[in-house]
């Protein structure tokens, strides 16, 4: 019997090991192919996540790229009016169309990031949005001026013809005095006399005409010193948004460069 029992354990032995062998087996089969497939997945993601990040560079190179075009041309523009001495609402218009473009192309670049470079891109942007609406109103506020100016014109000729029958009527007043004192006769027979009528007359001409002439003159004097105070006012908002701009453009560029100058992991966590 026990002849027959150890041959029987010895079986059970290797039968237990054999199952267990295939469990291990079996379990270091799964653990392998879990490892395995989990480095495919972080070799897939790793190299989706490179290549996004080459896209999204690209897509930044072109589109900064493509706000500086727009922020050039606005600088052409701006230099070319200056050169013909453009005053009017349509020779703006070139110049509204591009800086509205630099606002499209800002929000862009919102969208893609980072935000260093985005705020650089919406302040260049908004200046020179601005730089139109000041344009714009400069424009406007001197025809108004100028008509406002013309409507209401000093009467020089009135009043130049005006100052001269004056003279010319106090002239012969004086000479029929003078002549009426040498005769030694009264100077009570002058009383209505034709001559002084129409002195009196020329006189109150020419005062009707010079107070036309002051108020005009008042008038204009006024509308031309508010023009000229508003126009300096617009002035001092250009020139700030001139320095805001060459800070912004420096800005803009150094966030730019840097964030193309990234390598793809970098690029990766830079929006967030």
């Amino acid at each position: 019997m026990k002849d027959f029992m150890i041959p029987l354990a010895l079986a059970a032995v290797g039968l237990a090991a054999t199952w267990l062998g295939a469990i291990v087996g079996a379990r270091a089969a799964k653990f392998g192919a879990e490892k395995s497939a989990e480095a495919i997945r972080s070799q897939v993601h790793d190299q989706g996540a490179v290549e996004h990040a080459h896209w999204l560079r690209q897509q930044r190179f072109s589109t900064y790229e493509s706000f500086l075009e727009a922020w050039d041309e606005c600088l052409r523009i701006t230099q070319a009016s200056a050169e013909t001495d453009a005053s009017d609402l349509a020779g703006l218009e070139d110049l509204r169309l591009a800086a509205d473009r630099m606002v499209g192309r800002a929000r862009r670049i919102a969208i893609l990031g980072p935000a260093e470079v985005t705020r650089a891109a919406e302040s260049l942007a908004e200046t020179m949005q601005e730089d139109v609406r000041v344009a714009v109103r400069f424009i406007e506020v001197t025809k108004a001026s100028i008509a406002e100016v013309d409507g209401r014109p000093i009467p020089a000729d009135a009043l130049s013809e005006a100052s001269e029958d004056h003279r010319h009527h106090a002239q012969q007043v004086a000479d029929l005095i003078s002549a009426h004192r040498s005769q030694g006769r009264d100077m009570r027979e002058l009383d209505g006399h034709p001559l002084l009528q129409a002195a009196m007359e020329s006189a109150e001409r020419y005062r009707l005409t010079s107070g036309e002439a002051r108020e005009a003159l008042r008038a204009n004097v006024e509308r031309i010193s508010a023009a000229a105070s508003e126009a300096f006012s617009m002035a001092d908002v250009l020139m700030r948004n001139k320095e805001a701009r060459e800070r912004s453009r420096e800005r803009f560029t150094s966030a730019a460069r840097e964030a193309l100058s990234k390598t793809p992991p970098d690029l990766r966590s830079d929006r967030e």
